[in-house]
């Protein structure tokens, strides 16, 4: 299928853009604070084709060109063979800013079928493509592997551990995967998710529909749901997003209910703090 002209901006002119050096800054910012990148690395960007993996490509792209130090990056889609998924356009992106891109297939569709897990389609969708990426960062010899989770998703899911009781946590910055050999990155953990979609009207991505449970998810899906409740409340509480990323900054151990923490003859982990 022939993939439409879209009239994408030449790289000289995204980097220009206020809202993608902002991006670029901030990110930078949390890659550093957060230790994600050394000398040397090799690094997998998970792109789905959404706006926010379209976004964190360009960004370490340029920040590979900017870096003090040598890494190198490719990107990775895997494809779980949905319907309304249009790969050529995706391809056609990829090839016009001269991404090294690979497209893995996989029958996700009809194991999905096949497992009865289409009423929570999000847990199995992100097991089967995690594990495709991984097995995908072996075989390149990448290291780590960047995913495109920003702010609003690391909000979201403190609030779905802890509205289901799955312990205070969310998506970390720099955590380690597959038994310690790779570490899973998120270089836009402290930004907005409104930051990310200007960009995307700016660069006018692609229209691309990876997920046919995209609709019945923004309409009754747990994540949708939190979404809406983190807006409702920045009606009352002022920077609601910026608040929580204070707090996910600053866990205070020894006032938590966790038993590993209540020993006494050890210094107070949060130092005074209350």
């Amino acid at each position: 299928m022939q993939a439409p002209d879209y009239n994408w901006p030449d790289f000289s002119d995204i980097v220009k853009s206020k809202v993608f050096r902002r991006i670029c800054k901030e990110a930078t910012h949390a890659i550093g604070e957060y230790a994600m990148l050394e000398e040397g690395d090799k690094v997998l960007v998970g792109l789905s084709g959404g706006e926010d993996s379209l976004a964190l490509m360009h960004v370490m792209n340029n920040l590979q060109r900017r870096a003090p130090f040598h890494f190198t990056v490719c990107a990775a889609t895997v494809d779980m063979d949905f319907s309304n998924f249009d790969s050529a356009a995706l391809s056609e992106y990829a090839n016009f800013y001269g991404w090294e891109w690979h497209h893995i297939c996989f029958p996700g569709q009809r194991l999905m079928l096949e497992k009865n897990a289409e009423d929570r389609p999000c847990a199995f969708c992100s097991r089967m493509r995690r594990g495709q990426l991984h097995a995908t960062a072996d075989e390149l010899g990448c290291n780590k592997i960047a995913l495109g989770q920003h702010l609003d998703d690391l909000c979201v899911s403190l609030l779905l551990a802890l509205f289901r009781g799955g312990g205070l946590k969310t998506m970390g910055a720099n955590v380690a995967a597959d038994s310690g050999k790779k570490r899973l990155i998120r270089p836009f953990c402290t930004i907005r998710k409104c930051l990310l979609h200007q960009l995307a009207l700016e660069l006018n991505y692609p229209k691309i529909r990876s997920c046919p449970y995209e609709d019945k998810l923004k309409s009754d899906g747990d994540r949708s749901y939190l979404e809406k409740l983190v807006n409702a409340l920045e009606g009352h509480f002022k920077d609601i997003r910026g608040a929580m990323l204070k707090a996910m900054q600053d866990v205070r151990l020894a006032h938590l209910l966790d038993k590993r923490y209540l020993n006494f003859d050890d210094d107070d982990p949060d130092q005074g703090k209350l």
